[in-house]
């Protein structure tokens, strides 16, 4: 989005603006769309109940260290699964971004068709066979910390003036198959998409339709380890797409089945119309014992701006209320 200043606004509120345009693809599409490898459920409301577990989880990302005022998001996430097949799910999160704050929170229904004979509720997620479709309801709500303080330092500038909240209301669909291993799914989220009232009819939409596509199959090495590569393609109708292309490795403790393992590399590949192309790196790990579930992701930009940063760090805190040696996509 662009904004037009005056004059008079300080450089260094124009370094703190422009910080938050630069990272207008966590504010305008999907904040916690960085998190989904904790949790794929964040990016594909099928998700929700695929297995047969209650997942509660926190995560928090904390995005350029080092930089006052850089972006951070929280989210704190429940899915699992009810009688006759059907799936619910819910979020809420919270994104600051500099001078921009966004929360939101969303309601999913799903619908499971299981494609195998009782395996589901006999095996590992991996060995079904399962078709599973999704409706979500999402509220959100976008606006400006510090309204006073801008609107002083921009007096004049008639799109600076104009900063109330903005609350909106969207709709996002999903679909997703598991047989055996391989797994694949495709959601669309923001299907109504949002403009934000103050600015130009020509401006692109603050919170733009976005699509996801997930494909991957997990190998199971040996009873207790796996490998699992994967794909993960976001595209919006703004011309804005990420590639990321991951391989995790998973592992069950031979001596004692109340500890799990796996760990994971991400290599992401970020374009935005061609005017921004970054890429990234972002090992992750993580760890179960018993119910609990903790993973840690730091992520490294390869460009100019690692330079000026320590990179990007990733929590994540589950709990389940079933025992299971795997963690859930």
């Amino acid at each position: 989005m662009r904004i037009r200043f005056t004059k008079k606004i300080s450089k260094f509120v124009i370094g703190t603006l422009l910080s938050i345009t630069a990272c207008t693809v966590s504010a305008q599409e999907f904040p916690i769309y960085n998190q989904y490898y904790f949790n794929y459920y964040l990016v594909n409301p099928a998700l929700a109940g695929a297995n047969d577990c209650h997942y509660f989880m926190l995560t928090h990302k904390q995005q350029w260290l080092g930089i006052d005022d850089a972006p951070y998001t929280t989210s704190l996430s429940y899915q699992g699964r009810l009688p006759r097949n059907v799936g619910l799910g819910a979020y809420i999160y919270n994104d600051a971004n500099g001078y921009s704050r966004q929360q939101a929170g969303e309601i999913t229904v799903a619908y499971h068709i299981p494609l195998s004979d009782g395996a589901r509720y006999k095996k590992a997620v991996s060995r079904d066979r399962q078709l599973s479709f999704a409706l979500s309801a999402k509220l959100y709500n976008y606006g400006i910390s510090d309204k006073d303080e801008l609107q002083k330092l921009a007096e004049g500038d008639k799109a600076m003036q104009d900063l109330d909240d903005l609350l909106a209301f969207n709709v996002n669909v999903g679909a997703y198959f598991t047989s055996y291993g391989f797994f694949t799914g495709l959601s669309m989220t923001n299907l109504l998409g949002t403009k934000m009232p103050h600015y130009e009819e020509k401006m692109e939409p603050l919170i733009p339709m976005t699509g996801y596509f997930l494909l991957g199959n997990e190998f199971m090495l040996n009873d207790f380890e796996g490998l699992e590569p994967s794909l993960m393609y976001m595209f919006d109708v703004n011309g804005r797409m990420t590639l990321d292309i991951n391989l995790k490795y998973s592992r069950s403790s031979m001596r004692n089945s109340d500890w799990a393992y796996w760990a994971q590399l991400v290599f992401r590949h970020n374009i935005d119309d061609g005017d921004y192309d970054t890429l990234d790196l972002i090992p992750t790990a993580g760890m179960q014992y018993k119910k609990f579930h903790f993973g840690l992701a730091y992520g490294i930009q390869l460009n100019r701006l690692f330079r000026h940063n320590y990179g990007t760090l990733e929590l994540m805190l589950g709990y389940t209320l079933c025992h299971t040696r795997r963690f859930c996509r």
